[in-house]
């Protein structure tokens, strides 16, 4: 027998293939979401990979130097196999008139040991030449034939720009800033600069495998490590964990909403396919057909259905994946493991779906099956076990929450598992709370005629239909503000915090000597300067060192203000005509390695201390990079000035808040798209269970215009109240999600942000796209003729 339901399943497929193209898009549209989360995530993690191990990517043995031995390098080329051996370097330092670090790294003479290519210009061939990557080079705003000097605390080094590198503009791309030099910029007669990092990097001829090569090397190595070349990635690897937990997380909570969203939208659609063979299971019922074969030929359905949205979506997230990974210089990567198991999951997610709907078509007797409308007394049944299940559900999701605000290792997970499961509760208890803002509007409509009471009354006549709805539009305008206000209150916490590590935006200090006279008035009029203020400095002994002290106005004459990093409690300081022991406090006001005391204690110091530096702040909205170039050009002639201060740090969280915004915007929008179309489809299963009703009232007289205006202030009732609750758990959830980021990246005092103008038309657009939702559902209902629709098939 089930033999015989397995080819009635397939048979309803392929005569009826318009039935299964929402549930169909709606599995390929939550499948190629996971899909294209899992890809792109995984591709952006490739690509900080990539960057880690580039430059030893192209190699086949990797030697890192641990001892000094300039012969090793010839001794490696005589060795039988080897093709070539060539010296890499790396080291980093200070770009001179600021406060930022650039990595260095060396361009191979090999070009196939070259990892990236050129954008612009050449590449580097003299000590005195660099080349920039692209995101560098646009926040330092420098062009190819600029000038850039690079120091550390051996050398100092002016460069001129050659080329510009591909760094693509993934993620993180130029949060770590980097260049290219050539070998000679660390081997040149007159260079003095120190690699942090070296190895030598071999090619084989292909006579040897590299683990056999390797063997060979290590003979004549002496005390330095050797590796293959995938060996050594492993290891860096293994050492790498900056970012990644960001992106299993991003990954974790994406798939969750995935999940979630498309769960809802399919057990709906599935909801309305049984409703619209609600008479002919009931037929095949009478017929003799038993409870198991109906309920094993839906759920055969649904795995077809679920095998062939999956496949579509895979295709359909893979694809996006590849144009997002174009797009954003990425190496594509798919995760062959997590492609399969979300494959899997869109099946599972159908079969699953289809419980619901065929627990429903079994229980109903088949002469009640064959009548035209269903049993309304089954329709109002409240089950209080999921009532019960909603309420169990949300307290163990608040549970979760706070668990994650105190100081566990797994906090972050914590929170993010507690809102999932309170999300879940929320939803399943949207048949409890709606129907009670629904009946707060049946009121307020009560006096605006016989259609809208007839409206507002159909709205809570049905709790489960309405809840259906109501939870389509909670999903897509909580994610939305979620987003929105999680942004937001991050951006807003960054700066807080970033202003409480950096609270000056922008610093030219000269560290030894006074700063030419009308220093400070160029400063303060370059646009988007809004306040400067002259603080005078000296150098003093401080504890037995050389450090530089300011005369802040307005500090505790009796104390000292010092970088925390310094960890001084008490100080004794000795200068040019006079000296003090005083009491240290550790505040970020205090640069590092300078010292601030208050205007009478520098006096008693030095009592001819100079204006050795400006502070000033800067408008909200200026141009960072702008104003950066500015004031470089403006230090340039000084020898010694360096500009400073929060304002490039600030630039820097600035740039990755809105890269990880855009990311998760195109993520997130997909899933606005499965909710959305889940309130077409639940509004479409509300127009086709009152098919008879709807005749009966044209029947008694309503016209069609007042039929699509009942059917429209429905709409608009449900979409309010759906939007409404939407709102409020999505500011909750973006604050509770803010503050468990906030933790794990040690940000202090979380502030919460929210965009009013954004939210507002968020609720528009919610409100508008479920009455547009309707014309459709409403236009089929109008156009019935009564006989027609109250006439048994």
């Amino acid at each position: 027998m089930r033999t015989i339901a397995v080819r009635m399943a397939l048979a309803e497929v392929r005569a009826n293939p318009r039935r299964i193209v929402a549930v169909v898009l709606a599995i390929m549209i939550s499948v190629g979401y996971l899909a294209a989360s899992a890809t792109v995530l995984a591709s952006e993690s490739a690509t900080m990979d990539r960057s880690v191990i580039a430059r030893t990517a192209k190699a086949d043995v990797v030697v890192t130097l641990t001892a000094d031995d300039p012969a090793l390098l010839q001794r490696v080329r005589g060795i039988d196999g080897v093709a070539s051996a060539d010296l890499s370097y790396l080291s980093r330092g200070r770009v001179t008139g600021s406060s930022e670090w650039v990595q260095q790294q060396s361009v191979p003479d090999n070009p196939a040991l070259r990892w990236t290519d050129l954008a612009q210009g050449a590449w580097p061939q003299g000590p005195d030449e660099i080349a920039l990557g692209t995101v560098t080079a646009k926040q330092l705003n420098l062009a190819v034939g600029a000038e850039i000097t690079i120091n550390d605390a051996n050398s100092s080094a002016t460069l001129r720009v050659t080329g510009l590198t591909n760094e693509g503009d993934s993620l993180l791309s130029g949060l770590a800033q980097s260049s290219f030099v050539a070998p000679a910029f660390y081997t040149g007669s007159a260079s003095i600069r120190t690699s942090l990092q070296t190895e030598i990097l071999v090619i084989g001829t292909g006579a040897a495998g590299p683990e056999r090569l390797a063997e060979r090397i290590e003979q004549v190595a002496g005390g330095n490590r050797v590796e293959t070349s995938s060996a050594f990635t492993q290891r860096k690897m293994s050492e790498q964990t900056n970012g990644v937990f960001l992106f299993q997380l991003l990954l974790l909570v994406f798939g969750a909403i995935a999940l979630l969203v498309g769960g809802i939208m399919i057990v709906n659609t599935f909801l309305i396919l049984v409703t619209q063979r609600r008479r002919q299971i009931g037929l095949l019922r009478a017929l003799g057909a038993s409870n198991a074969q109906i309920r094993w030929g839906l759920f055969v359905e649904a795995t077809a259905i679920g095998l062939i949205g999956s496949t579509l979506g895979l295709v359909l997230g893979i694809g996006v994946s590849a144009i997002v990974a174009y797009h954003l210089g990425q190496v594509l990567t798919v995760p062959a493991g997590q492609v399969a198991a979300v494959a899997l999951v869109g099946v599972v997610l159908a079969v699953l779906s289809v419980v619901v709907p065929a627990r429903r078509a079994i229980r109903i007797p088949p002469l009640e099956a064959l009548r035209p409308v269903a049993d309304r007394q089954t329709e109002r049944r409240t089950s209080r076990t999921r009532a019960v299940l909603s309420a169990i559900l949300m307290l163990t999701g608040l549970a979760g929450i706070w668990l994650g605000t105190g100081d566990t290792p797994f906090a972050l997970l914590l929170s993010v598992a507690g809102l999932l499961v309170f999300a879940v509760g929320l939803l399943a208890a949207t048949g409890v709370y709606l129907p009670v803002l629904l009946n707060a509007a049946t009121g307020l409509l009560a006096r605006l005629g016989p259609t809208a009471r007839l409206a507002a009354n159909n709205t809570t006549r049905n709790p489960g239909r309405a809840a259906a709805t109501g939870a389509a539009l909670i999903v897509a305008v909580g994610i939305v503000v979620t987003l929105q206000v999680g942004a937001a209150s991050m951006k807003a916490t960054a700066t807080a915090n970033l202003s409480h590590r950096f609270p000056v935006d922008v610093t030219v200090s000269l560290f030894d000597g006074a700063l030419p006279p009308g220093t400070a008035q160029k400063i303060a009029a370059i646009p988007g300067i809004t306040s400067i203020r002259e603080l005078r400095s000296t150098r003093v002994d401080a504890n037995g060192k050389n450090l530089r002290i300011l005369g802040v106005p307005g500090v505790n004459d009796n104390q000292v203000l010092a970088d925390p990093y310094l960890k001084l409690t008490s100080v004794t300081l000795t200068g040019k005509t006079g000296s003090a022991t005083l009491p240290a406090k550790s505040d970020y006001l205090a640069p590092a390695d300078t010292l601030i005391v208050s205007s009478a204690m520098l006096s008693k110091l030095d009592n001819a201390a100079a204006v050795g530096t400006v502070w000033a702040s800067t408008a909200s909205n200026v141009d960072i990079t702008g104003l950066r170039s500015q004031l470089r050009a403006l230090v340039a002639p000084i020898t010694g000035a360096e500009v400073g201060g929060g304002l490039s740090a600030k630039a820097g969280y600035a740039e990755f808040l809105d890269r990880l915004l855009m990311l998760t915007t195109m993520l997130l929008a997909v899933a606005v798209l499965i909710a959305l179309t889940g309130v077409g489809n639940t509004l479409g299963l509300s127009v086709l269970e009152r098919t008879r009703e709807s005749a009966l009232l044209r029947a008694l007289g309503m016209q069609r215009s007042s039929l699509r205006t009942m059917l429209a202030i429905e709409a608009v009732l449900l979409s309010t109240a759906g939007t409404a609750v939407g709102i409020a758990a999505g500011t909750f959830f973006g604050w509770i999600g803010t503050q468990a980021i906030s933790k794990e990246l040690n940000f202090t005092a979380p502030t919460f942000a929210m965009s009013l103008p954004q939210t507002a038309t968020v609720a528009a657009i919610a409100v508008i796209a479920g009455v547009i939702s309707s014309v459709l559902p409403a236009r089929r209902a109008a156009r019935s003729t009564p006989i027609a629709a109250l006439t048994p098939e």
